[in-house]
């Protein structure tokens, strides 16, 4: 796994590697229906491009979910 923690706040631009280092962002991930793994393993562009790759029905609501996990507010 990817050792860096994101830069704050996370954007679409933020890598889904540095999102899985988040405590919690697994699981986050998976309740909100989006895996975070492509058939290589981790996925390996932004975490903008996975969301769009999995057609989240609200990518802005799922990165403003990740930013109140990070900030320790989980959901």
């Amino acid at each position: 796994m990817y050792d860096k923690l994101p830069d704050l706040p996370v954007t679409m631009d933020t890598p889904a590697e540095e999102v899985l280092n988040l405590p919690g962002a697994m699981t986050y991930c998976v309740k909100n229906g989006i895996s975070p793994f492509s058939c290589a393993g981790e996925y390996p562009g932004s975490i903008g491009e996975l969301l769009a790759r999995r057609n989240a029905k609200d990518p802005a609501g799922f990165i403003a979910g990740l930013n109140e996990l990070a900030r320790g507010g989980g959901r």
